[in-house]
């Protein structure tokens, strides 16, 4: 059995065709006491494979809790098979905030305008 966590998972509305490929984000802010919660290469990431459109986010400086929340908007390209293609990625945007509601939300839109 799994031990429980101290905090859950962020709650975030996923539209149909996306895929959440990493969840590191958890419903807890950013502060000295809790960085380590933010301390992954990666703390959520999507793809929508019908249209190439992904995004990847991340804490700025890694785990700094004067850090800004960072979200890179990208596509990429996949073989016949469903296979991301090597090097097809295209930057689309990058958004960066200290507030995580906004940073949220910004993912949220960008899932329901892809």
């Amino acid at each position: 059995m799994r031990t429980k966590l101290k905090y859950e998972l962020q709650p975030i509305r996923v539209p149909s065709g996306w895929t959440i490929t990493i969840n590191n984000l958890y419903e807890v802010d950013l502060t000295p006491e809790t960085a380590e919660w933010f301390s992954s290469s990666v703390l959520l990431g999507g793809a929508r494979q019908t249209t190439g459109h992904c995004f990847d986010s991340r804490v700025e400086p890694e785990g700094d809790p004067s850090g800004e929340f960072v979200i890179e908007f990208l596509t990429i390209k996949y073989d016949n098979k469903g296979n991301p293609l090597k090097n097809s990625e295209t930057l689309l945007g990058k958004f960066k905030t200290k507030n995580k509601m906004e940073f949220i939300k910004k993912i949220e839109d960008f899932m329901l305008e892809a």
